[in-house]
């Protein structure tokens, strides 16, 4: 009797096994949206002067916590009075060795941009007629390239994918393309006499960019959407005629924007920002669009006078909104919280110019902004 228990017993638990081994763990369920955690608030803060009058910082950019460059027009206010391309940060201090001299880099940058080793910063290399200029750094090598072009006009911003492609913007509609990082860069004319000041992207086929033209005592704005080689006017606040996304005249003051698509759901979020800042949402390559005034979700700004200037989106839940007169507020995915930087104007009093913040793999913010009338500091706030 025993045996003939311990014999049924032994089948048993094989035909267990065997159900085990023929019904495998149902596999995981594929995520249907993206999923991204609060962005960081919580910050040690360390601030450096960099630029003295008479300057002009165009950005920075940071390889590391403690590899950084900021690009501009650099004073150093005292004799013998010399002008830099630019600073290095080495984890101590800023220096004025950037790795290469005025002549090699020979432009005035207005925007900086770059990857894990590979940095792009434009501007203008002739005041009478300024001319456009590219300056290019491989910290692999540590090597600089300059490019002086001939058309007329500045470049005022730049983009890249991370990947090696890289898109430039300025005066009169002016775009410089370049794909591959040992690739030349190629011009080609936007669809607008405006000129161009913002440009983001989503990929190196889906690119946004801001343009402006100011007459006495106003200016207009335009966005475009390049999507491949094809130009879509979304906004054009001087003629609305078949623009795509309506903005209402009281409203027509536009300073910035930002963009970010989610892969899982192929759905687009535009933000515009100005004297009302909105988010604009569609799916897929769908140009219509359902619109969020960013004062419903709790962005104080149009409330307490103020406009919105800048944006600096990370993810969909970390995104920096500046405002005139130092008014920084973080978007967490929950609320808008003000934030403020010890060492900087916080009387709602003050004007000061900010540029692109820059966020490291560490999540090490650098903010370049004017505390004074052409003097400029570079914010550093450590998670």
């Amino acid at each position: 009797m025993r045996k003939s228990a311990h014999f049924i017993l032994i089948i048993v638990l094989a035909f267990i096994s065997i159900l085990f081994l023929a019904c495998p763990d149902d596999p995981e369920p594929e995520p249907t949206t993206c999923e991204y955690p609060a962005g960081n608030r919580t910050f040690t803060w360390r601030v450096d002067t960099v630029a003295y009058w008479p300057s002009f910082l165009g950005g920075v950019h940071a390889f590391a916590d403690d590899d950084a460059y900021v690009m501009g027009y650099i004073g150093e206010g005292q004799a013998p009075w010399r002008i830099f391309v630019g600073k290095h940060w080495n984890g101590t201090k800023w220096d004025n060795n950037i790795y290469g001299t005025d002549a090699e880099v020979g432009h005035v940058a207005n925007d900086v941009t770059g990857d894990d080793h590979f940095m792009v910063s434009v501007g203008n290399w002739s005041w009478t007629p300024p001319k456009p200029a590219i300056g290019e750094f491989d910290n692999r090598t540590k090597k600089w390239n300059a490019y002086q072009f001939d058309t007329e006009g500045e470049l005022r911003s730049v983009w890249t994918d991370g990947k090696g492609f890289f898109i430039a913007v300025g005066d009169n509609g002016m775009v410089y393309t370049k794909d591959g990082y040992s690739a030349e860069w190629v011009y080609s004319k936007a669809p607008t006499g405006f000129s161009l000041f913002n440009v983001r992207g989503v990929s190196k086929n889906e690119v946004y960019i801001r343009g402006d033209i100011a007459f006495p005592g106003i200016h207009y704005t335009q966005i475009w959407r390049l999507y491949n080689d094809d130009w879509v006017k979304l906004v054009d606040n001087q003629d609305t005629t078949d623009t795509l996304i309506k903005i209402p005249e009281a409203e027509n003051a536009i300073y910035d924007i930002a963009v970010s698509r989610c892969s899982i759901t192929d759905s687009l979020i535009l933000y515009i920002i100005g004297d009302e800042s909105f988010i604009f949402e569609s799916f897929g390559l769908n140009l219509e669009f359902t619109k969020t005034n960013l004062t419903y979700l709790g962005l104080p700004l149009k409330q307490n006078g103020r406009t919105g200037t800048d944006i600096n989106l990370f993810t969909p839940n970390d995104v920096w909104i500046f405002g005139t007169r130092y008014n920084f507020y973080h978007w967490n995915g929950t609320d808008f919280q003000k934030i403020v930087m010890p060492g900087l104007p916080d009387d709602d009093a003050h004007f000061g110019n900010q540029r692109k913040m820059i966020k490291t793999s560490t999540g090490k913010i650098f903010l370049p902004t004017e505390v004074s009338s052409q003097v400029y500091v570079v914010v550093q706030g450590t998670p």
